[in-house]
Order: C-alpha cells, then structure tokens, then sequence
C-alpha cells in the first residue's frame, strides 16, 4: 500500500491514454485499484481516497 506505487501509477496513467480512459469508466475507487494492480501497481483504495482529497 505504497504511497510510491500509486504515484508511480498516477503518472503513467497521465502519458498512456488507454489506462486513463479505463480509470473515467471505472465505477468506484476500488475499480481503480483493481486497474492499478492489474498493471501491477499495489496500493490501497483508502490510499488512493486520501491522495484524493488532497
């Protein structure tokens, strides 16, 4: 649940428009975390809420 990986995941996110069009779709913050682990980034949804709200 590392503050590293999820910021290693946001900015590829930011250069790969596929992962960024999959994160609009998905439905929920969990759904996001599943993308991220899927493109083998592992950090938590509270992570994730809590980058969120700044």
């Amino acid at each position: 649940m590392s503050k590293a990986q999820l910021m290693a995941f946001l900015a590829k996110a930011e250069t790969n428009p596929a992962i960024q069009q999959r994160i609009d779709a998905a439905a929920d913050v969990s759904a996001v975390v599943a993308i991220a682990r899927e493109e083998g980034f592992l950090f938590s949804a509270a992570s994730l809420s809590r980058h969120q709200r700044g």
